[in-house]
């Protein structure tokens, strides 16, 4: 913050408190105009090769396979694996849309679990009972960069022979037990947006994989659905060998896969690049602000449901969730109304419960225990930021807004 800013600030006047923002410097921006220069790589390139190995890396995968947004990672992540038709995907139903979105795309079936209030986690207790025939895998996201207990949930996968995938868009770099959460899953997606911990110049996204196989599969549904996805170094007569009928034909326009294009930019690998250097300081600074309003919001513990995360994970929350409880003399459109109108930015968290959404409300899917967690959710929560950009005099304006308006509702 500017030093004009913050005078501003003490004379009343406050810059707005966004809920996400991204954080870059120089550095990124040269990453960039590097590849502004040689137009001929704009898409693919060095770049894109390190971004890709050192994000999986970090999840403690082999194979990355880099995308144009997470949600694409996640369509990726379930379209490589070929999954049976009509199988069903365990997941939570307090999620993201693009979570289930994919599920449904291809053809499977989710099977909807409840979460539990704080963590915002699958109740995995009920995951076993709710496992039949045709479930084929389970699919978990971090949900606002909450670590579920995969531990246990790879312990469960391999019990019934699951495939366990990881939708870490929230979050990146988090580590449960000291591993790598990754290390834990057969499938880890993340995502670059601009809201996000780090950003791949406003958008891209990332699936990782332990094997090779599904990688191959992912590139070329990422491109099209073309041969020469996995391997473009081929010469000219390797690639004018290929027959399709009595037709000899270009290997580089092969379509082996019904595909999409999901193609990353160079420039957002660039960008990401750099970013990831940052990353862990970046998450340091997101926990100590998570602590801050932690510590802040304790005060007032019999009004809000505060986050929980196990004590054997270390991660960086997107945002920092409340749940209003049944005793505060409040709702939760009295304080949103109250902060937005006091340029303090809030979100619901993601979807609450998302079988009350217009595009998903008729989707098929099963539902073997009642889910009143996300209901409760989708009424009385909501998020503020606990990004690494907030300024200690912007989370004092937070708590004194609080104050301000708890002071108004009792």
């Amino acid at each position: 913050m500017s030093d004009d800013t913050e005078v501003r600030q003490e004379e009343g006047e406050v810059e707005r408190v966004l809920y996400a923002k991204a954080t870059y410097d120089e550095a990124e921006k040269e990453a960039v105009q590097d590849v502004l220069e040689t137009p001929e790589r704009l898409v693919g390139g060095d770049y894109t090769d390190e971004f890709q190995e050192k994000v999986a890396k970090r999840f403690g995968k082999t194979h990355g396979v880099m995308t144009n947004s997470g949600s694409s990672a996640n369509m990726l992540a379930l379209t490589s694996l070929m999954l049976s038709k009509g199988a069903e995907i365990i997941t939570p139903i307090t999620t993201f849309s693009t979570t289930v979105a994919p599920i449904v795309q291809n053809d499977l079936i989710p099977v909807f679990i409840d979460i539990d209030v704080g963590s915002y986690q699958i109740q995995i207790d009920k995951i076993e009972a709710a496992i039949t025939a045709d479930t084929e895998a389970i699919m978990i996201p971090a949900l606002a960069g909450n670590i579920p207990n995969w531990p246990r949930l790879r312990a469960i996968a391999d019990e019934h022979d699951l495939y366990l995938i990881e939708d870490s868009c929230d979050t990146i770099g988090a580590r449960i037990q000291g591993e790598p959460t990754g290390e834990f899953t057969d499938v880890s997606t993340t995502s670059f947006y601009g809201s996000h911990i780090i950003t791949g110049f406003g958008g891209g996204g990332i699936v990782c994989f332990h094997r090779q196989e599904y990688a191959d599969k992912a590139k070329k549904f990422r491109a099209w659905g073309r041969k020469s996805a996995v391997d473009e170094n081929v010469t000219i007569d390797e690639r004018l060998e290929t027959q399709l009928g009595d037709i000899s034909y270009d290997s580089k326009f092969v379509f082996d896969e019904v595909g999409y294009n999901f193609l990353p930019l160079e420039a957002s690998a660039a960008f990401g690049v750099e970013q990831l250097k940052k990353l862990d300081d970046f998450a340091e600074r997101r926990r100590e602000n998570f602590q801050r309003l932690s510590e802040f919001f304790r005060q007032y513990d019999e009004w809000f449901v505060l986050p929980e995360e196990r004590d054997d994970v270390e991660t960086a929350w997107l945002a920092y969730p409340l749940t209003i409880t049944e005793e505060a003399p409040f709702d939760r459109v009295d304080v949103v109304k109250y902060l937005e109108n006091n340029d303090i930015q809030t979100r619901s968290l993601w979807t609450g419960n998302i079988l009350r959404h217009p595009g998903f409300e008729d989707i098929e899917c099963r539902i073997p225990f009642e889910t009143p967690n996300a209901d409760h959710v989708m009424k009385n929560a909501f998020v503020i930021g606990c990004h690494q950009s907030l300024t200690n005099r912007k989370l004092d304006y937070v708590e004194q807004t609080f104050e301000e308006f708890f002071e108004s509702a009792t």
